[in-house]
């Protein structure tokens, strides 16, 4: 969470040396639901998560700057928590594969039914059919 946090005051800044520069210019507000959604700071929050993610991925130190104002090393954790999120999914996808192999073997287990019941009773049918067809073609 902190990392989240890190990067949406780094968004935060970088909208408002942006802003000083009038690069955004308030005449392109949308007047609606997204005004005030700052999408710079969505994207380079998304970017720059993303960046630092392929860098710990690669074994590259990720420094961020912690509220002590010091330089960070936070590859470590990245890398932990991935393992960690990885590790749940496979979980998940783990236990879904167990749920769908015991339904397959339950549909499998089931036993046949016995039709005997059902074929006895067309055969009755079809006996009366044949017999009321004689009775009235016989008159």
């Amino acid at each position: 969470m902190d990392l989240v946090k890190t990067h949406l005051l780094l968004a935060q800044g970088q909208e408002k040396q942006l802003e000083k520069q009038h690069f955004l210019s308030n005449s392109n507000s949308l007047n609606g639901f997204w005004d005030g959604a700052n999408f710079m700071g969505i994207l380079n929050t998304i970017g720059g998560t993303w960046s630092q993610i392929e860098q710990a991925k690669n074994g590259q130190p990720v420094y961020v700057q912690n509220p002590n104002g010091e330089q960070q090393n936070i590859a470590p954790l990245l890398l932990k928590k991935l393992e960690e999120q990885a590790k749940a999914q496979q979980t998940s996808v783990d236990n879904f594969m167990k749920m769908m192999q015991m339904q397959m073997q339950a549909q499998q287990e089931q036993p046949k039914k016995d039709n005997t019941l059902l074929y006895v009773g067309i055969g009755a049918g079809v006996l009366v059919l044949l017999g009321g067809i004689y009775v009235i073609t016989k008159k």
